[in-house]
């Protein structure tokens, strides 16, 4: 015979953990190790390792959000004008929404304040012989704060051309970050590999 036990779950006895955003946490003087607190800002539980605070869920969650675009596509171009990266929401290959929004092309709303790393890379299989000038730059809420890389390429010949850049940066919850590059070339530009990626590092 099989017996059949119902059980029910005593709600007073839970266990709660103390609930902290992540300011409050890194101000924690002298934490013991092996404290547990639950972070409000990146919904997880964190452990203290008698040095640091690190998340001892969901581990394997990226914060970040990765934009991807290969060839067949034109990259428009003109004497010393910024355009964003013509990469968008179809272009997404991982997103945590929980941090991330993307809103067009090339832009990214941030949902979390935090320090993250901003990275993009463009290339193109035409770029022209001769000096050309470049730029990959990041803005916040359209006010240029970083160049990922800039420079000029001098080219003997019609030729496969590519560039990528990293900077990290604080940024506020809601502030529109957008990659944006600038391609002195005087035609039109065939887009081979196109990427954006935006980690929140803490």
């Amino acid at each position: 015979s099989s017996q059949c036990i119902n059980a029910q779950i005593d709600l007073n006895s839970l266990f709660a953990l103390p609930r902290a955003t992540n300011t409050e946490i890194l101000s924690i003087t002298a934490p013991n190790p092996g404290s547990l607190v639950y972070n409000t800002d990146d919904n997880g539980i964190y452990k203290f390792n008698g040095t640091n605070w690190s998340a001892i869920d969901d581990t394997a969650k990226l914060k970040s959000v990765i934009l991807n675009r290969n060839g067949g596509y034109n990259i428009p171009n003109s004497t010393n004008t910024y355009y964003n990266f013509p990469i968008n929401n179809g272009h997404v290959q991982y997103i945590d929404n929980d941090i991330f929004q993307v809103v067009s092309n090339g832009t990214i709303r941030i949902l979390k304040t935090g320090i993250y790393m901003i990275s993009a890379e463009l290339s193109t299989s035409n770029m022209p012989a001769g000096n050309t000038k470049y730029i990959i730059a990041a803005f916040r809420n359209n006010n240029l704060i970083a160049y990922l890389n800039r420079g000029s390429v001098s080219l003997t010949n019609q030729d496969w051309w590519g560039s990528t850049g990293v900077v990290m940066y604080n940024l506020n919850a809601n502030d529109l970050i957008s990659l944006r590059y600038v391609l002195n070339a005087g035609q039109t530009l065939h887009g081979r590999l196109m990427n954006i990626g935006i980690t929140k590092m803490n």
